[in-house]
């Protein structure tokens, strides 16, 4: 500390002494040179004379500021931790260095136990705070600053101090936008009223026009094998006899989506829990920090035991599907004598350990007639949060007679939508859509965009990895190419530009949001949904 201090004060010595010495010379001395000699009769001589008063001036006030900051930092630090960062001289000439890019994870803390805080910091230093896997904020660099020092739980002094070294911030200053930032984080943890895409210190954007770097969820389809026989599965059939990574293969994917910035995974199929070691992936996925999820039938979890074994592994949260509250309904929807009893059983299970849990329903010309009793079973067994789909038109739900169109959708949609709201149930909608057809913001559900490639991706048993689930073309696969080469493979980004769109978007209003829907509809040549869950 006293050695930072010495070349502190002896710089300002040295400015301070320059400035008095030009000054007296400036007022004393003459200024003209000829041949070696001084003189002062001459133009050039008064002119040069004022330089130097003036120069010595301003020397002598700069001599001043800085000894006023000297002081000032001086003050400040009363933690030998601090010393590095207070230094005047390098913090004259040297720019703040910019935090190293990379994900940074909080599982708890005074404020936000409980509760999974991810912060991914982009090459750039701007940053994207995630919360819980699903509330996400967007900050500027400064902003950026504040959350990592929040997420490491360093103490508002220490956070402070750090901040008033780094940057010419006045230390009220510092303070109230560490509470304001600290105060968004908490709300956004504890289940605030605050719009999920939040902007700190950003001039407004349109949602979902933030560009990443990586997706904040990948899907990992453990096995296209399944124990049920959905006559809607979106599951391509050329695609179910791959050959599988192996689990080690499966742990140094997870390794390479944390390297990238990917905060969450969810594990799917097929259906995942017949996979023999979802529950060491979960337990390696937890020693990470990941969040991790699990998108099933509930077949499985009909086993308390089982499912309990999840928990106990890491598993933050789960996805169940049910089809309807009547179980003839729902077994003939999947194809599987007696799942409904079974899946019900593992939707009771899971609520009643420490587990988030919704449930998903994909709604069909087969059970779109009893919607509304469909939400109230589901209310009355406990759940908070529901979701819904359109059929996804890939697999065995292409040309599917049990299909909805778009405009077909919106009643069973807002039947759906208008009883979980009675009910004070959550309610999500999956399917993107174009909002000429469907709009989620006029039926009152919100935004849904398209987020393949962008927000989420999806990795195959073999390693392949996918836009989305149902978007079967392959980017790269996970275990033998770069993650740079499969994020900016030309597929992914003519998916995130958009540059499939038909001409009938051009000068949409709606498209910013919208988004034009999803881009399997163009691909495949007709008017279809897709769904990506979450």
């Amino acid at each position: 500390m006293a050695k930072k201090a010495f070349w502190d004060y002896l710089l300002v010595a040295v400015v301070l002494l320059l400035g008095a010495g030009l000054l007296l010379l400036g007022l004393l001395g003459d200024f003209s040179v000829e041949a070696g000699r001084i003189v002062s009769e001459t133009d050039s001589g008064e002119v040069t004379k004022w330089l130097s008063v003036g120069f010595g001036g301003a020397l002598l006030l700069l001599a001043l500021l800085l000894f006023l900051m000297v002081n000032r930092r001086r003050k400040q630090v009363d933690d030998p931790d601090h010393e590095e960062k207070h230094h005047l001289v390098e913090g004259l000439f040297s720019k703040p260095e910019q935090l190293k890019p990379g994900l940074y994870h909080l599982r708890s803390g005074d404020a936000f136990d409980g509760y999974r805080v991810h912060l991914r910091v982009e090459p750039a230093g701007n940053g994207t705070l995630v919360v819980n896997a699903a509330k996400i904020i967007h900050l500027n660099n400064t902003a950026t600053e504040y959350a990592r020092l929040i997420v490491e739980e360093q103490s508002k002094k220490s956070a402070v101090d750090e901040i008033t070294a780094r940057y010419r911030v006045k230390r009220k200053t510092a303070e109230a936008d560490y509470d304001r930032i600290r105060g968004i984080i908490t709300e956004l943890a504890t289940g605030g009223d605050i719009c999920p895409v939040t902007y700190l210190d950003l001039d407004r954007r349109e949602p979902f026009s933030v560009e990443t770097t990586a997706p904040y969820r990948v899907d990992l389809v453990l096995t296209y094998d399944c124990n049920a026989d959905c006559s809607h599965c979106y599951v391509d059939e050329a695609h179910r006899s791959q050959i599988p990574i192996s689990v080690e293969q499966w742990k140094r994917t997870m390794d390479k989506l944390w390297e990238a910035g990917v905060p969450h995974v969810t594990f799917t199929g097929g259906e995942a829990t017949i996979y023999p070691h979802l529950r060491e992936l979960i337990e390696y996925a937890e020693d990470i920090g990941l969040v991790t999820g699990l998108l099933t039938n509930g077949i499985r979890l009909a086993d308390k035991d089982f499912l309990s074994g999840l928990v106990e592994a890491g598993l933050d949260h789960v996805q169940i599907t049910i089809e309807s509250h009547d179980a003839t309904v729902h077994d003939e929807m999947v194809r599987h004598p007696g799942a409904w009893e079974k899946t019900v059983q593992g939707i009771r299970n899971a609520l009643e350990l420490p587990l988030y849990v919704l449930t998903n329903t994909t709604l069909t010309k087969r059970n779109a007639g009893g919607v509304e009793e469909t939400v109230e079973f589901l209310a009355d067994l406990g759940l908070h949060q529901i979701a819904a789909n359109g059929m996804i038109h890939a697999g065995r739900g292409k040309a599917n007679p049990d299909a909805f169109t778009e405009a077909e959708l919106i009643p069973v949609v807002e039947s759906f939508f208008n009883s979980a709201t009675r009910l004070g149930l959550n309610f999500l909608w999956y399917t993107p859509t174009c909002y000429n057809e469907l709009n989620p913001i006029e039926l009152g559900i919100g935004i849904k965009t398209c987020s393949a490639a962008r927000y989420n991706l999806a990795v195959e048993p073999n390693g392949d990895v996918l836009p989305c689930q149902s978007y079967y073309e392959a980017l790269g696969n996970i275990t033998t190419d770069s993650w740079e080469s499969i994020w900016n493979a030309p597929l992914a980004n003519e998916i995130r530009n958009r540059d499939w769109l038909p001409d009938k978007c051009d000068g949409c209003p709606e498209l910013t949001l919208c988004g034009g829907g999803c881009p399997l509809i163009y691909k495949e040549g007709a008017e279809i949904s897709c769904s990506a869950p979450g």
